[in-house]
């Protein structure tokens, strides 16, 4: 053999199911025509990657979105004009999805810029199209585009996307959503509008959603966990009730994963009055569902697994592919949801905890500069005059499984 195009192509193949890293995939396949003939663009047997980071855009670049590679301690840019200014409120499968000033709501491939709308915010029954979209009332210019950025940011809070669109035609769209009370609501591949979940009473306030062994699977604001049936009418079937946490822990907000194929409960705590930054997160915890069982049973080791928690959808990986990771910790983002004029107050609170020592160490990315809110935040912080506003990150950085 006398020049590597000529390397065999199921040598070729062999060395490339070895790797983890997406972006050394993509180093091999780019050496020659030979070679990315030989490989498909969509890997098939690179199933254990690291999540990229999406980071916000920065002012003197906005049409571009850096993506931060834990694998290699790398950031990677990329065009991305499609999410400038749009409201990110889930990932799943490599896919954002992302909210728009106006009542559309779409999926993101931020590799392939694939884009599939998902039905207008305006099929679901509380949304205020004619007040705020058709001006019904005649509000003056400001008071529109105010609504606008607050619907844009508050009335989604999270999607969860049952399958990769890329490799399947029939998916489902599960969203919590409302400003007020976070209730339920789904739409499958073809539909034309969402299709809300009967309210419970009192109104249950979802979390977190996941698609686990098959279903939707929600939690609410107190940990009760349920599945979410979609069939025609659509039902939620109780799971589980929350485990006993001690009070005295603090405000806990509860996440769903998976952990060696159980279903895992993971609650957050975060402290508030804290200083410059206002709250910030000190604690996890993470229980198991017991098989064929409605109890809890608490996790002290996630072993050799790292999890990603935030706006994404769940992922865990195991540590011992990647030499610059630590395993039996979570990796968090800022996903803490108060929103006040058109500023919310995310972005700072993400770092790695330490299911062995208990620590809590931040991520070491840059800081980026915001745009000041028009009118400050003092509902929740009397302190907000004197913040130093640079401290913050916004758009808060989302983790991203990518996906060709």
């Amino acid at each position: 053999m006398s020049r590597w195009s000529d390397l065999p192509r199921e040598l070729l193949q062999l060395i490339t199911q070895k790797q983890t890293n997406y972006v050394d995939y993509l180093r091999v396949r780019i050496v020659c025509k030979t070679w990315r003939s030989a490989l498909p663009k969509k890997p098939h047997d690179l199933l254990c990657q690291l999540p990229w980071l999406l980071l916000p855009y920065e002012n003197d670049s906005p049409s571009h979105r850096g993506f931060y590679n834990l694998a290699d301690g790398k950031t990677y840019r990329l065009e991305l004009p499609e999410a400038y200014e749009k409201r990110c409120c889930g990932s799943s499968h490599g896919w954002l999805v992302v909210v728009e000033e106006s009542p559309t709501i779409f999926l993101l491939n931020p590799l392939t810029k694939a884009r599939i709308e998902r039905p207008s915010l305006s099929t679901f029954p509380n949304f205020p199209t004619q007040v705020v979209f058709q001006n019904s009332r005649n509000l003056p210019p400001s008071s529109i585009m105010s609504s606008k950025l607050r619907l844009r940011e508050s009335f989604i809070r999270k999607v969860r996307v049952s399958a990769d669109p890329s490799l399947v035609s029939n998916f489902m769209v599960m969203a919590i959503y409302g400003t007020k009370n976070e209730s339920l609501a789904f739409c499958a591949s073809g539909d034309l509008a969402w299709t809300i979940i009967k309210e419970t009473s009192p109104p249950a306030n979802y979390k977190d959603i996941m698609f686990y062994a098959g279903n939707f699977y929600v939690v609410d604001k107190i940990g009760i966990v349920s599945i979410c049936k979609t069939d025609k009418p659509p039902s939620l079937i109780h799971v589980a009730d929350p485990p006993h946490v001690p009070p005295e822990i603090g405000y806990k907000q509860w996440y769903l994963a998976s952990l060696n194929e159980h279903l895992l409960l993971v609650g957050r705590f975060r402290k508030y009055n804290v200083p410059v930054y206002g709250y910030e997160t000190f604690r996890f915890v993470a229980y198991k569902l017991e098989t064929g069982e409605s109890k809890w049973s608490e996790v002290e080791s996630l072993e050799d697994k790292m999890l990603f928690l935030g706006w994404n959808c769940s992922h865990s990986v195991s540590a011992l592919d990647f030499k610059k990771c630590k395993g039996d910790c979570i990796y968090f983002t800022d996903d803490n949801f108060l929103v006040c004029s058109d500023f919310k107050w995310e972005g700072h609170d993400f770092g790695i905890f330490d299911f062995h020592d208990g620590s809590v160490r931040r991520l070491g990315l840059p800081l980026y500069r915001i745009k000041q809110p028009r009118s400050p935040c003092i509902f929740f912080h009397q302190e907000s005059l004197k913040r130093n506003w640079s401290l913050f990150v916004l758009p808060p950085p989302v983790w991203l499984t990518i996906s060709p």
